[in-house]
């Protein structure tokens, strides 16, 4: 009987060996191979690479030479194309419903943005929304504000959290915290009527409650000494720039611009780091001073998905005619090459610049202005590799948990979420626009029928 076991036994080891062969280890992985790599590390780019992606992740990506493709991967030839890192985009906001946040959401994986941060105006309702479309492959990866603070009477108060003393702060930012949302954000800038700006002691409260309890402060802000107070009182994210862009001086140019010598020292020293929002700026203007930029169908079409009525008013000679022959146009623009000029001194001096464009914001279209905001940081004087280094690494680096971002680089072991791009962005960075495809958690985007057939 022992025998007869034995020979059973061996019989099954001998039927297994010769069932079918096991999958070869490239089974399930796709090798991009041939483009020009931009890792977004900060090294240079690796002209012929191969990046290998697995189960929605970086499996490996280097030179060809050094990178070899898996046996039975599938491959993709992307000869004479760029690949960079889907972007980060730090400062959106969302505006209505689940059908309005979903277009949203398709405009911005359509331009490859793929990580964004909404900032302060999400009721209850949407913060929900968008922390239930945490690891679709079909939407960016999302954090929210929740809804923000400000000050009764004080700029954008109407509908925010407006407490008026600590006590209230402390409260209304726990609600915030209940609801499970990633930052605390607040509007410290000026408005028309002198002391209706949130005091400080409720500053130092509201981001007190927020650290406390595991969220990250956030401050729109104009001014160097708010910056200074909020700072010393442990907030280290700042939206807008210390040059005066909103409120009653918005469109002046600045007596005084440049940061003082002794603040960015002070952010060097807390590592603090900007996303100076351009866009709501420039944009005021720009598509009125240039209406050919309305010709690009897909713009149009990213217009039509959030704001056709701005559009229309776009579209319509006399309105852009009475934007442009504005007395004060030159001060705006004038006032804007101190906003420009403040990106460049605080990249300079080594203080870390990240990209967020206000999208969602009447002229700011989703998806499509992040790639514009690069073309201003060109302007401002950066290169493109430092562009495209804060649309992407800089800024997931600021995400929660605080430099621990598992994208934003294409490294192995991170999110594959990459755009494909037809043309040289180091050579031009317009040419980030020119998408061959996205991918987003090693999902290729559908990209079909964002522009209307005629």
């Amino acid at each position: 009987m022992k025998r007869l076991h034995l020979l059973a036994a061996g019989l099954a080891l001998t039927l297994t060996g010769c069932g079918e062969a096991p999958p070869p280890e490239g089974a399930g992985a796709l090798a991009l191979v041939g483009a020009q790599l931009i890792d977004a590390t900060g090294g240079p780019p690796v002209a012929d690479s191969v990046v290998v992606v697995r189960d929605g992740r970086i499996e490996s990506a280097g030179a060809r030479d050094a990178t070899p493709v898996p046996e039975g991967a599938e491959t993709v030839d992307l000869a004479d194309k760029t690949i960079i890192p889907g972007l980060v985009n730090l400062h959106v906001h969302y505006r209505e419903g689940p059908e309005e946040i979903e277009r949203q959401f398709r405009s911005q994986l359509h331009y490859g943005v793929t990580t964004a941060r909404s900032t302060g105006s999400d009721t209850p309702e949407r913060v929900a929304y968008l922390l239930g479309a945490a690891g679709r492959s079909d939407a960016p990866r999302t954090y929210t504000a929740g809804m923000g603070f400000s000050y009764p009477g004080g700029f954008n108060a109407a509908g925010r959290n407006a407490p008026a003393t600590e006590e209230e702060a402390r409260a209304l930012v726990r609600d915030q915290i209940a609801l499970g949302v990633h930052f605390i954000k607040m509007w410290v800038n000026e408005v028309a009527e002198p002391g209706l700006k949130i005091p400080p002691e409720i500053r130092a409260a509201i981001i007190d409650e927020a650290v406390s309890n595991g969220a990250i402060p956030v401050a729109h802000i104009d001014d160097e000494a708010d910056g200074r107070q909020l700072v010393e009182a442990g907030l280290r994210d700042f939206l807008h720039s210390t040059v005066l862009t909103f409120g009653p001086g918005a469109g002046v140019p600045v007596e005084d611009p440049d940061p003082s010598p002794a603040f960015i020292r002070m952010c060097l020293d807390n590592d603090v780091y900007f996303t100076p929002t351009l866009s709501i700026i420039q944009n005021r203007w720009h598509f009125a001073e240039h209406p050919e930029l309305l010709d690009d169908p897909e713009l149009r079409a990213a217009f039509e998905m959030y704001n056709p009525d701005a559009l229309a008013r776009l579209d319509d000679p006399a309105s852009r005619a009475e934007i442009v022959d504005d007395p004060g146009f030159e001060d705006r623009k004038a006032a804007f090459r101190q906003l420009l000029d403040f990106v460049k001194t605080m990249h300079d001096a080594g203080v870390a610049v990240a990209l967020g464009n206000d999208a969602g914001t009447p002229n700011v279209p989703f998806g499509w202005g992040m790639h514009h905001e690069m073309e201003m940081y060109v302007e401002a004087g950066l290169t493109p590799m430092d562009a495209i280094v804060a649309a992407t690494a800089t800024g997931a680096a600021q995400m929660p948990p605080v430099g621990a971002a598992d994208y934003g680089t294409l490294e192995a072991g991170k999110a594959a979420d990459l755009i494909v791009l037809n043309a040289d962005p180091l050579a031009d960075i317009r040419n980030t626009l020119d998408i061959d495809r996205v991918m987003r958690l090693g999902e290729w985007v559908d990209r079909s029928g964002f522009v209307p057939a005629p």
